[in-house]
């Protein structure tokens, strides 16, 4: 059982490169389960559509209903990705709370884009996949509240890397494959 969190600014590749992690994994091992992969946007969204969650409140919420689950995936022997901004120890801290719980192999990623106007085009060109999501514009990009993430065991530069190269490089560290 392995909980691999990737983190991340919006629009620095995080839903591309997992969506690579699991498609790589699938072709590695067709017979296995594959992880469950829990977006918090999806979750938030859901959240805001149910009612419960007001457009602009903290999302808090989100993170420990997407823990939860994770939870109960990883105490039934299943893998779990996590796709998140992560901005904060608060919610990192969460994770790796989480895993222990349960006594999960835990594996932390930080994607980041360091050409600048890499990241603006991308931020200003995608198109939110998840229904009613409004994706966050540059100006709150560059505005939002997040921590650098020095303690993540994997950090990864989208602007370098192919999506390819960043899942593979999150599989060979061997925890996201269960390997490890």
């Amino acid at each position: 059982m392995t909980l691999t969190v990737v983190g991340g600014l919006p629009a620095v590749g995080k839903t591309t490169v997992c969506r690579e992690v699991l498609s790589l994994r699938v072709q590695a091992r067709p017979q296995s389960r594959p992880p469950t992969w829990l977006r918090i946007d999806s979750i938030e969204q859901a959240l805001r559509d149910s009612g419960e969650m007001l457009p602009g409140m903290p999302a808090g919420a989100g993170y420990y209903a997407a823990a939860a689950v994770a939870r109960d995936v990883l105490a039934s022997g299943g893998d779990v990705l996590v796709e998140c901004v992560n901005p904060l120890p608060i919610t990192r801290r969460l994770w790796e709370e989480t895993a222990s719980a349960v006594d999960a192999r835990f594996l932390t990623v930080e994607l980041i884009c360091s050409d600048v106007a890499e990241h603006r085009r991308r931020a200003r060109q995608r198109a939110g996949d998840i229904e009613g999501l409004e994706p966050p514009t540059w100006q709150e990009i560059t505005h939002r509240d997040y921590a650098p993430w020095p303690e993540a065991d994997l950090h990864l530069d989208t602007a370098r890397l192919t999506a390819a190269e960043a899942a593979r490089a999150v599989i060979d560290l061997g925890l996201a494959d269960g390997v490890r």
